[in-house]
């Protein structure tokens, strides 16, 4: 991509210095000798603007007598690597998978009765707390990361599910997971805590996690008690997404909207601390379903979760694939703190000429801002999917612009 960025900020007196310093450089007359010397000048004048500008991602370029500023094409050769997790977190070694599944009819809304019960919270004394991650950064930001996550065994993780015992068995140290904590206050009754995205205090509206040891036919209640949206989807017909990796193998059916008696509404604290106006208002979402099998694996998710991992098999799938080499390469950015590859793909077809090429529009696509947004990844992928096709309005698209 060539479009051209305005330099602001620390850099432009450097860029005027430079840009003044080639005017004088190519001013009179000259010889070889002259020609040699200046060229090595520019060539330090290059090293420092560099240094000034702290990145290796831009170049520096003059159209008109202007200077502008240009990314530099990423390496062509892209490795996809297991993803590297901030040594805070706990990760198991299971490798999390679902099918790929359409459903055959639109997703049912559910329709409040207006007789859903709003739980009060029990919290952890009158109840039994059977799972919890002891979610203590060593550190308020990110300091490093390794593959696989802490380095520690995961025994701060508590569990307190026997074979015999009824209770359900948590996990959520997995991929987007979040589940913090779960605490057991009827037989089949949870309250459910959620972990915040890391190093901040707030974003608490994705949950993800797994739930083993069910018996089916029985209606299990789940309340998260420490949502921060004021409004939200449930309230207008949502229901939450559960998958069984028994329906998963024996009837090949994915995820599934489910859940009856949904209610989100604000929590009623019963701690006196909490009714200050410095307070954070909480809110909570309660459900109940039944488990299609006994003794199956089980997930309950907010939305279709849509992993880094699964991102990765996607674009291997499509560097991979001869079909579309000749117009479309992907690249790699740049790294996340946590070393991650940020990847971008370029989408154009081949022109007649190198001229023709630079003189198409380019059309920027971004998705998933924020971590919860994976319908906003689902949606990129289906873009990429039509953009990569052989339709013919694909086609007119990749002769016409270039899409990053």
């Amino acid at each position: 991509m060539t479009e051209a960025v305005r330099p602001s900020g620390p850099a432009v007196p450097s860029i005027r210095s430079l840009w003044n310093a080639y005017k004088a450089l190519d001013a009179g007359a000259s010889n070889s000798e002259e020609d040699e010397d200046k060229l090595a000048r520019r060539r330090q004048l290059w090293m420092n603007l560099s240094e000034s500008l702290g990145t290796r991602q831009l170049l520096l370029n003059f159209q008109s007598g202007r200077p502008v500023l240009i990314l530099r094409p990423p390496p062509d050769l892209v490795n996809f690597s297991r993803p590297r997790w901030p040594i805070e977190c706990e990760v198991i070694s299971d490798i999390i998978q679902h099918i790929e599944w359409e459903p055959p009819d639109p997703e049912p809304f559910y329709k409040p009765s207006g007789h859903e019960l709003t739980p009060i919270p029990s919290g952890d004394e009158r109840g039994k707390m059977v799972y919890c991650t002891d979610f203590a950064p060593k550190h308020l930001y990110f300091t490093c990361s390794c593959v696989g996550g802490s380095r520690d065994s995961t025994r701060s993780t508590t569990t307190l599910v026997k074979p015999s015992d009824v209770t359900l068995e948590f996990e959520s140290r997995f991929e987007s997971g979040n589940l913090q904590k779960a605490v057991q206050v009827g037989d089949y009754d949870y309250e459910l805590t959620l972990r915040t995205d890391m190093y901040t205090e707030k974003h608490t509206q994705w949950f993800y996690f797994r739930v083993r040891n069910m018996k089916a036919g029985v209606t299990y209640r789940f309340t998260i008690t420490n949502l921060m949206k004021r409004s939200s989807l449930y309230s207008q017909g949502m229901r939450p997404l559960l998958y069984s990796e028994r329906a998963a193998k024996e009837n090949r059916v994915g995820w599934q909207r489910t859940g009856s008696d949904i209610r989100y509404y604000r929590k009623c604290s019963q701690n006196i601390a909490e009714k200050n106006d410095a307070a954070i208002s909480l809110y909570s979402l309660t459900w109940t379903l039944q488990f299609p099998y006994d003794s199956d694996t089980c997930y309950l998710a907010h939305c279709y979760p849509y992993t880094y991992s699964r991102l990765q098999r996607y674009l291997e799938q499509i560097s991979s694939n001869p079909a579309v080499a000749s117009y479309c390469k992907v690249w790699i950015l740049c790294q996340s703190l946590a070393g991650n590859a940020v990847y971008v793909i370029t989408i154009t077809s081949r022109g007649s000429s190198q001229g023709d090429v630079r003189n198409r529009k380019a059309v920027v696509v971004t998705a998933r801002v924020h971590p919860g947004e994976t319908n906003g990844s689902w949606m990129m992928e289906g873009f990429l999917d039509f953009l990569l096709g052989d339709s013919d309005d694909a086609k007119v698209l990749r002769d016409n612009f270039i899409f990053k």
